[in-house]
């Protein structure tokens, strides 16, 4: 229950990140056209595109997570015993884990020093902690899908139930 539950917020987390990078690669083509046919191209536009990628990359982290989609080199998979390869997969996800509250919990405190220090771009002024504030949901998901695929790796459960039959259901 609680996989299906962190599978539909990933889904619908990596949906918003799709649309952002869409909108994005749109307001390129508008650019590249206006820089090559008008000499106008949109101001900030390459400031903008690097904050709305940061954030629909870490959009897209926790659905890779939830569906074990991730690049994995299994070296030794095929020579060692399943339940030895169970507790390497589950060491796996519990440092991603790690790793990613660590980002996480650095990236709050981010939030706060631009906060506090007024940080923005540099063309367009945009306050910094919208986007970096933005990456912080994203990040915590991943955290707890990270975990939740731990505990499927060492109660060997393979996937997520869903309705969608292993599909990532878009």
């Amino acid at each position: 229950m609680a996989g299906v539950a962190l599978r539909r917020i990933a889904i619908g987390l990596a949906l918003i990140g799709g649309g952002i990078t869409l909108l994005v690669v749109a307001m390129s083509v508008v650019s590249l056209i206006g820089r090559k046919l008008f000499s106008a191209p949109i101001p900030g536009d390459i400031e903008m595109l690097k904050m709305a990628i940061a954030v629909a990359v870490t959009a897209f982290l926790p659905l890779c997570e939830i569906t074990d989609n991730h690049i994995r080199v299994e070296l030794l998979g095929h020579v060692l015993p399943r339940p030895v390869n169970r507790v390497l997969l589950c060491c796996c996800h519990c440092l991603l884990a790690l790793v990613a509250a660590l980002i996480c919990w650095r990236s709050v405190l981010l939030v706060e020093n631009s906060l506090v220090y007024h940080s923005t771009s540099t063309m367009l002024a945009v306050p910094l902690w919208i986007p970096q504030s933005l990456m912080v949901p994203s990040l915590a998901l991943l955290v707890v899908c990270a975990l939740y695929r731990a505990s499927c790796a060492l109660s060997d459960e393979t996937e997520v139930s869903d309705e969608t039959d292993g599909d990532v259901g878009i």
